[in-house]
């Protein structure tokens, strides 16, 4: 995109270039006059430069289809029960003596209902949730404030795997596809 308007736009080529440009009232230029120029050319580079990757990340563009890895097993419906508070994940970690995995969300974050939308809707991801952890969901905005700051959620979305006595064992920084997420969550469980 940057290398089209580049090319289409001539008043930028010859900003990057130093061209000359003429002048309705030619002057003669001193050495001051030369630096002077390059400088204003250059701070008008930046400023076409930054607004043309602005109007470049502006243009919508439709998602692409997922790939084979973000690929959904919708084969059955699986129902997961999610607590909503540690202090209950904890009891019923104790309680079935299993791991707790607890996803850190907001509502605004788009990678956040990426993650909800595809991975952890996935048939064998939904079953993992049901069978082998208890699913904790705690929106940072929310309820699951203090616990983020705790363990230092620093971006979004982020899955935490808790032993039972809620000691982190790994995490998942991030939005991964439902083959790379069941494989990650695979290994944080053998080491609980």
């Amino acid at each position: 995109m940057l290398a089209h308007f580049i090319r289409q736009n001539h008043l930028f080529r010859v900003l990057l270039k130093g061209d000359t440009l003429t002048c309705a009232s030619p002057q003669v230029r001193s050495e001051g006059s030369l630096v002077t120029h390059y400088w204003i050319r250059l701070t008008i580079a930046t400023i076409a430069a930054v607004a043309a990757l602005f109007l470049a990340g502006c243009s919508r563009h439709e998602p692409a289809a997922p790939a084979a890895a973000e690929a959904i097993s919708n084969h059955g419906t699986v129902e997961v029960n999610w607590e909503k508070d540690l202090a209950s994940a904890l009891e019923r970690a104790g309680a079935e003596g299993k791991p707790i995995l607890a996803n850190f969300y907001a509502d605004w974050c788009v990678w956040c209902k990426r993650l909800d939308s595809t991975t952890l809707r996935d048939a064998k991801v939904a079953a993992l949730l049901r069978d082998r952890v208890v699913p904790l969901r705690l929106d940072v905005d929310g309820d699951g404030k203090q616990l983020s700051n705790e363990f230092r959620v620093d971006g979004l979305p982020t899955i935490l795997v808790l032993d039972s006595a809620g000691r982190e064992i790994g995490r998942i920084p991030g939005y991964m596809p439902p083959a790379g997420f069941l494989e990650r969550v695979e290994g944080l469980l053998q080491q609980s």
